[in-house]
């Protein structure tokens, strides 16, 4: 299986004025060339599914890959970024950000998802426990020769690969993550029979070079 991991274009909130950001952001005019030029690139690459964290900027650049090879997008609730307050939206609203989302219910608890919801988390490791769940249902999902797109957010994507290498992740632990940067995990078996877990591309934006400025 391969997983690939993407994070979203650039949204109002990734720039430096705070007065800008809002509780769900749209994705700026670059943001929207990013998700475009993401698309783009994998027009030719063969997916077997798509799936998008709940939160718009997210589904917009989903839509983006959707839209260039015509296939569905799932949403995985549990992909909602790290510490994020958002409002769920009804799948009849999100089809105007995404045409290609599959039906799915909103959520009865946030809570249940989100990291900051009346839960009084101090443990620093609550969101890669959460991380693990959705490896463990992408992997349990899908055949082992699937090749998997993840598109979510920067925080919560640097869990999703720490989950999917099985590792553990500090809070001081980064794996950098720039606007639709594209990183890739897959389990292949040796000649042995053993699975094995290869960290094969960490935030590749080559898609962006020349055309749009790096974020």
């Amino acid at each position: 299986m391969t997983i690939i991991f993407i994070r979203h274009g650039e949204s109002v909130n990734n720039q430096p004025d705070r007065s800008l950001h809002t509780l769900d952001p749209e994705l700026t005019a670059r943001g929207l060339l990013q998700a475009e030029l993401l698309g783009e690139r994998f027009k030719e690459i063969h997916l077997d599914a798509l799936i998008c964290s709940p939160i718009k900027r997210a589904m917009r650049t989903a839509n983006e890959i959707a839209r260039h090879k015509d296939m569905p997008v799932a949403v995985y609730h549990d992909m909602v970024e790290i510490g994020t307050e958002y409002l769920p939206i009804p799948h009849s609203e999100a089809l105007k950000i995404c045409p290609y989302l599959m039906p799915y219910d909103v959520p009865a608890r946030i809570g249940e998802y989100g990291d900051n919801y009346d839960l009084d988390i101090e443990d620093p490791y609550y969101s890669l426990s959460r991380a693990y769940r959705v490896i463990s249902r992408v992997r349990q999902s899908f055949p082992e020769e699937a090749t998997v797109a993840l598109v979510g957010h920067g925080a919560f994507n640097q869990r999703l690969i720490a989950a999917a290498l099985r590792i553990s992740f500090p809070p001081d632990y980064i794996f950098s993550q720039s606007n639709t940067g594209v990183s890739v995990v897959n389990y292949r078996p040796n000649e042995e029979g053993r699975t094995i877990t290869r960290l094969v591309v960490m935030n590749d934006t080559s898609h962006l070079y020349g055309k749009c400025e790096v974020t």
